[in-house]
This record gives C-alpha cells, structure tokens and sequence, in this order.
C-alpha cells in the first residue's frame, strides 16, 4: 500500500485509519509524531493535524504517481515510469537486409502512420541470435517466403510492448510473433493481443514436437500449468499444448538455429 493516498487524504483533511498511516511511515523510518499528532474521531478513524509541513510536502512528492522518467528518477526509481521513447533495431530483408532502427515516440507517426506500407509483414523475433541469423532461423520458422518482404525487429521480450511500439505495430495488416516457447512468451503475446488493432500470428513451424528433446523444467513448476491453460484459452496452435505436455518444459528459440552457429 501507498502513503500517497493517505496523504492526499489529510490534505483534504479527510479522516484516515492511523494505524496503517503510523506503520507505512515506519517503513521509510519516519514516526508519525515526527510528521504531526492523530485526533481520535470515531473507531479507526482520526484526523490528522501536519506539525512538519517541509517533511509532508517531501512525502506528498517522493509517492505522488510519477507523471514521467525524470519525475521518477528524482523520486529515486526511473524505471517507475516507460520511457518517452521506444527504439527497435530493425531489418529491412526488401533492401538486402539494411539493418535500420525504428524510433517510436508520441511525436513521430503521430496518426499511427509508418514510413513503410501497411501491407509489408512485420515479423517480430524475440532473440538476438535469432535476429541475426534471422534468414535460417525463419527458415526453420516457415516463414522463408516472406524473405525479401518483410521488417524483421528484434523484438526483446517485454520490451516490445512499450507503449509506442505497440503503436507503430498497429499500423500494419500483419505482425507475426516468433518467442522463446515458455510462459513469460505467451503473456507478451497477451499483451501484444489487447494492445495491437488486429491479434499477431504466433508462429509455431509444423515439426515443433520433434523438438521436444530439448525443453527444459522451468524454476516454477506452476508456470508449465499455466502455460498449457493459456494455449487453450488463447486458442494457439495445438503443437504448443503437446510440446509443453510431452516435453515437460519450455524451449529457448535459439535451438532452432541448429549447430551451424555453435
């Protein structure tokens, strides 16, 4: 729970529970006579009276919501808050593979608009590896015909559902999601699902099962259930459902690479 609300409340000199204010103000090591003195009220409810205003404003500014990066930064965690702006390194495989990087930000593609047709194949590659070798690894993906189409983006798992990225993605037909096989994979494509204007492909090649041999026992036994759940309630592809069943585990997409890049 957060001190700001409370704050907020004794701004409006509203009543609080002085109780849970006393212990959230011992959690910075403050004590609430520090800050002013409780007047009981009624049961559980007291109104508080500020002593210490510099101390109070201090408070009320260090736990409000952060409103931006440096905002949150000064509050002594950036991270608080998304960036202003997302970067995505990007190929270009219509232009001979040109590696380019795609800035998305409020100002630019401010319609949703992209420099690049709304019909070109967006296909989005969770692993830097996998990025580039992409031509073997979409190759083992199935995805080879769209070679000499598509903008390849390494995609860096939650990193693809910033904000703005997931706007410029909302710009194109199709976007096709090629992840790391596992739990943390499915609940990106999740968000990519609720966030884009049309659901991405999940890519998942034909043989997947044959594969199988190299899964892995995830820390959390948990999430292996929770995956086999989500395939069934996402509606993915069937090979997922049998790889997670039969495998007992999850696959990092980099064995797909095959020992030519050992």
């Amino acid at each position: 729970m957060s001190l700001f609300p409370y704050l907020i409340a004794i701004s409006d000199r509203r009543l609080i529970n002085a109780r849970r204010f006393s212990k959230l103000l011992e959690a910075k090591n403050i004590t609430m006579s520090q800050l002013g003195n409780a007047v009981y009220q009624q049961k559980n409810r007291y109104l508080f009276n500020v002593v210490d205003t510099e101390l109070f404003e201090l408070l009320l500014s260090k736990t409000a919501p952060a409103k931006s990066r440096p905002h949150a930064a000064r509050q002594g965690d950036s991270h608080k808050h998304p960036t202003f702006c997302s970067y995505l390194p990007t190929k270009n495989s219509a232009n001979e593979n040109e590696l380019i990087c795609i800035s998305c930000d409020p100002t630019t593609f401010s319609h949703g608009e992209s420099t690049f047709p709304s019909d070109t194949p967006i296909i989005l590659i969770e692993n830097s590896d996998c990025f580039t070798f992409s031509d073997d690894f979409l190759l083992a993906m199935q995805l080879d015909d769209l070679l000499g189409k598509a903008l390849i983006v390494l995609s860096s798992g939650n990193a693809i559902t910033h904000k703005q990225s997931m706007r410029w993605l909302s710009s194109f037909e199709m976007v096709y999601y090629c992840p790391d096989y596992d739990l943390a994979g499915i609940i990106i494509y999740e968000t990519l699902c609720r966030h884009l204007n049309k659901p991405p492909v999940f890519v998942v090649p034909s043989n997947l099962i044959t594969y199988q041999k190299y899964c892995f026992k995830p820390k959390k036994p948990e999430s292996l259930l929770k995956a086999i759940e989500k395939v069934d309630n996402l509606g993915l592809p069937e090979q997922l459902k049998t790889l997670f069943s039969q495998g007992l585990g999850f696959i990092e997409q980099e064995v797909f690479l095959g020992e030519i890049h050992e």
